[in-house]
């Protein structure tokens, strides 16, 4: 879905003829639905099943897909990225991936965590190029069509083999072992309310962060390539810009969530945001074709580092047993900052013609984020001072 948004933007601006600003709606209309189903299903996640929650899901998403492959116009579009699409991003995402792994990993959390998230980097590598090439040669119709029937029957698949704890596969969590700096055991016996979430100044800090971060990389994802388009690249040479910063990206998740276990989450951040702003200021300043793919390939290095670094900035703080909650909360608050992001994006290219200042507000919101790292601390329980839970 986020990986190909560049493909399914050009593709519906050529066939729906309207402006870029309203074609990248769906882009907010995804990630506003997601923002708001959020906190629901992270309270399900934490109190109940999470492995029914996944496959429910994953047919959610399938049946997307085939709605978008039907639409006569761009409002069915909007109304299924509104709908089925962000239920089957939430349930099969990182929400529910991070509560699982929280539960089974403490030693290795931050590399099991890395690990976890690079099914997107994988699906990202893989989709744009073979998207582009099932549109070119059946049409976009059909290969949604496809691809939606495919989605579905992955649900069966997601059911049989998720487990809700290692108590359910007969094992036991992992020990703390070496990471006993971290506190992780006991940070996941704390069981936070969500009036205690939303109290400590952490979590806002957490939000501000995160919340820059995912901006920065959704919008990117659902203009590069029309930016690609506007500097006359060619469909595949667009999904190779893609395809170059999923596979870095799949390295980038596994090597912070390694870093994160030794340096920790504020470092780890601060070295994601300096790739990110590296990668941005390269994309402002270079045209040639060769020049932004080295662009492409420093941006998805970096951007492998924002989900570790937003999953263990809840889980290390939070702790196992509140993720769910802590992320579902987390997630419609950052709506102000991701929706308008892509449109706004699409906007200043209609105005403007270039994504120039485009990427400066993408670089100043990186500035943002590598602030409130400095200052985010640890959360601590309200009326529990001497209890460490971060």
């Amino acid at each position: 879905v986020f990986w190909s948004m560049g493909l399914y933007t050009s593709t519906f601006e050529d066939h729906f003829g309207a402006s870029r600003a309203r074609i990248t709606l769906i882009e907010t209309f995804l990630s506003v639905a997601v923002n708001v189903m959020s906190p629901f299903v992270g309270i399900f996640v934490d109190k109940r099943s999470a492995r029914h929650l996944v496959a429910i899901g994953v047919a959610s998403l399938g049946c997307g897909l085939i709605v978008v492959s039907f639409a006569g116009t761009l409002l069915t579009v909007w109304a299924a990225f509104a709908t089925l699409i962000p239920f089957g991003v939430l349930c099969t995402g990182v929400l529910p991936s991070s509560t699982l792994i929280s539960r089974w990993f403490r030693k290795r959390r931050g590399l099991a965590l890395g690990i976890s998230v690079t099914g997107t980097s994988i699906g990202g590598a893989i989709a744009p190029p073979l998207l582009t090439w099932l549109f070119l040669v059946y049409g976009w119709r059909t290969a949604l069509l496809a691809t939606g029937i495919f989605v579905i029957l992955m649900a069966p698949v997601f059911y049989k083999v998720l487990a809700n704890f290692p108590e359910d596969k007969g094992l036991e969590a992992e020990d703390e072992g070496d990471a006993g700096e971290f506190h992780l055991a006991e940070v996941d016996s704390y069981d936070w309310s969500i009036r205690e979430i939303l109290g400590t100044p952490a979590f806002w800090l957490q939000t501000l962060i995160t919340g820059s971060m995912l901006a920065v990389t959704l919008g990117l994802l659902a203009n590069l390539a029309l930016h690609g388009k506007d500097l006359g690249f060619g469909d595949q040479q667009r999904a190779l810009l893609y395809s170059v910063i999923a596979f870095c990206s799949f390295a980038g998740k596994i090597g912070f969530g390694a870093l994160i276990d030794r340096i920790g989450v504020r470092y780890s951040g601060f070295i994601t945001v300096a790739g990110m702003i590296t990668g941005l200021s390269l994309l402002a300043s270079m045209q040639s074709y060769s020049l932004v793919l080295v662009a492409c390939f420093v941006i998805g290095m970096a951007t492998g580092g924002v989900t570790p670094v937003w999953t263990n900035l809840i889980a290390r703080g939070f702790g196992a047993r509140s993720v769910g909650r802590a992320m579902g909360l987390m997630n419609p608050l950052h709506i102000p900052i991701t929706a308008p992001s892509a449109p706004l994006a699409g906007y200043i290219s209609d105005t403007t013609g270039s994504y120039f200042l485009v990427f400066l507000i993408y670089i100043a919101l990186m500035c943002v984020a590598a602030a409130a790292l400095a200052l985010v601390r640890k959360p601590i329980p309200k009326g529990d001072s001497n209890k460490q839970a971060g």
